[in-house]
């Protein structure tokens, strides 16, 4: 996906969370309950999860987009000791004659 929808992804959700937590803070605030305690505790945990998913993710590109620059310069180092490898056995060659 594009790093734009997922920005805007990730952007809606927190803007959810948000939302939901701010709810859930002013009802405590109004008059303590164990479920609003709870929810509070279950918003806490899936905002903490999503968190830690969405920096895996970013961590995993990271480190794709670093494999594949790394293979891609060992790819250009392979082709230019190979230019010089043919280079070097023309040159052998010519002083063979």
């Amino acid at each position: 996906m594009s790093k734009k929808t997922d920005n805007l992804k990730e952007l809606e959700i927190w803007t959810d969370l948000h939302f939901m937590t701010k709810i859930v803070h002013t009802q405590i605030k109004k008059r303590k309950t164990e479920k609003l305690e709870f929810m509070s505790d279950a918003l806490i945990r899936i905002a903490s999860y999503f968190q830690e998913y969405s920096n895996n993710i970013k961590l995993y590109k990271k480190a794709l987009s670093d494999y594949r620059l790394q293979r891609n310069r060992a790819i250009e180092r392979a082709r230019k000791a190979e230019q010089e490898n043919e280079k070097l056995r023309k040159q052998n060659e010519s002083l063979s004659i």
